[in-house]
């Protein structure tokens, strides 16, 4: 077992004394790709980028053990029409993908962390920097209840989700979990990789709009 394979079991093992999460979000429903559904007579309201945010979640060995962390937005925008959201386009910079919860004064097992994150067993930063999501439809349920479905990009591969979100005083919120192997996330990784930690990332998205 490689240096990197040990720290995350070890990791691995010292969290196990967190109890499993007792909320669970909506699962995304996934499909390939769909077209965008344009707007001819659409106006664009900018996200706040110094207020958004986008957290992250996995478990290990069924929610017995967990890290989280955070992911910046490097650009988005969301298309309005008649006072609706219509469509949006959202950048993630995946380098600036980081563990929150190994705190700042143990550097050395926060970096390795961060750098095994960023490394080919999991999102491969070096070679996709960045993720992309482009909503393709937006069904409003009440007036501040909506059902959202777009193309999530990531690591090349893109699939349609969908999921529910809510939009209210110009702040948007969500929260889901997606299979990190429909995407290749830590599938070429190692044993521990594959097998110990949980397939699903759970994410939780807040972006302010300006």
């Amino acid at each position: 077992m490689n240096n990197v394979s040990f720290l995350l079991l070890l990791l691995l093992v010292l969290s196990s004394c967190n109890g499993k999460r007792t909320t669970e979000l909506q699962q995304a429903t996934v499909t390939e790709s769909s077209p965008t559904d344009v707007q001819i007579d659409s106006d664009t309201l900018r996200i706040d980028m110094s207020r958004s945010i986008i957290r992250w979640k996995g478990t290990k060995m069924k929610g017995l053990g967990k890290h989280e962390g955070q992911i910046e937005l490097e650009d988005g925008f969301f298309t309005i029409t008649n006072s609706l959201l219509t469509g949006g386009y959202f950048i993630a910079n995946m380098n600036s993908i980081e563990v929150t919860d190994i705190p700042t004064h143990e550097p050395v097992p926060r970096r390795r962390f961060n750098d095994h994150m960023k490394s080919a067993d999991f999102f491969d930063t070096a070679t996709y920097p960045v993720s992309k999501f482009e909503i393709t439809s937006i069904q409003y349920k009440t007036n501040d209840s909506l059902f959202i479905s777009g193309n999530l990009t990531l690591k090349d591969i893109t699939r349609n989700i969908s999921f529910a979100a809510n939009y209210k005083e110009k702040t948007f919120k969500t929260g889901f979990t997606i299979d990190r192997f429909q995407w290749n996330i830590g599938y070429e990784g190692s044993w521990v990789d594959k097998t110990l930690v949980d397939k699903d990332i759970i994410l939780e998205i807040q972006l302010f709009t300006e």
